[in-house]
């Protein structure tokens, strides 16, 4: 398979390394074809790969090809909302996304994982787990049993989330960050690096801290703990 990866630096060359490093020493047979992004400052490659298109472009250029997916990588913490519908707006099908799992990572053999994902090395995702669309899960992540990973969420590494955890839509969760069990994440939320966050989190809202705190949103500076 051949992969194009939605993106640039950061995350994207991350996936598009980890990628490399598979096919390379562990016998995958996926082949990353370069990166498609709209910013013409940087040049014609990023990290060696070429630049072969803008995002809308990939439909012209690619769709037709029926060994070539993609992953969609592009990242900004705070706006995790507006990547979700900008994905939506490039009207891409769904067989042409690819999931990649590095080889690295632990998988529970009953863990269900949609389309369109990137689970990087050492992440270690337990029994009965359901990933949905379009996540990127970085390295050294923790998720435990029974805790269900909505669509468009990007979980940063090191994070460690715990089991009977909801994450809803489009929501980061920062470096080193704990998600206690039984707590819903809920669409569009943003927990800062290294926070503790024991109960649920509501659409929209900014937490950080140990414990993790409101910072903004309907219930601002209120603890984030019942």
């Amino acid at each position: 398979m051949k992969i194009v990866i939605i993106g640039a630096y950061g995350t994207a060359l991350n996936i598009a390394d980890s990628i490399s490093h598979a096919c390379l020493h562990y016998g995958r047979k996926d082949d990353v074809l370069g990166f498609a992004i709209d910013n013409a400052a940087l040049g014609d490659n990023i990290g060696g790969y070429p630049i072969l298109c803008t995002p809308r472009d990939f439909r012209t250029k690619f769709l037709h090809y029926s060994d070539v997916k993609v992953i969609f990588a592009l990242h900004k913490p705070n706006l995790l909302k507006e990547r979700a519908l900008l994905m939506e707006s490039y009207k891409i099908p769904d067989e042409k996304y690819y999931t990649f799992i590095s080889p690295f990572a632990y998988i529970a053999e009953n863990v269900k994982i949609g389309i369109g994902n990137a689970i990087l090395s050492n992440c270690s995702i337990q029994s009965k787990v359901v990933i949905g669309n379009h996540n990127i899960i970085n390295a050294n992540v923790v998720i435990e049993h029974d805790t269900v990973i909505e669509n468009s969420n990007f979980i940063a590494a090191g994070a460690c989330i715990g089991s009977l955890v909801k994450v809803k839509t489009a929501s980061f969760i920062g470096l080193n960050s704990t998600v206690r069990e039984n707590t819903m994440i809920d669409n569009y939320a943003f927990i800062g690096m290294s926070s503790n966050v024991l109960s649920h989190v509501n659409e929209s809202e900014i937490v950080y801290g140990n414990p993790a705190r409101v910072r903004a949103g309907k219930n601002s500076e209120k603890e984030a703990v019942k």
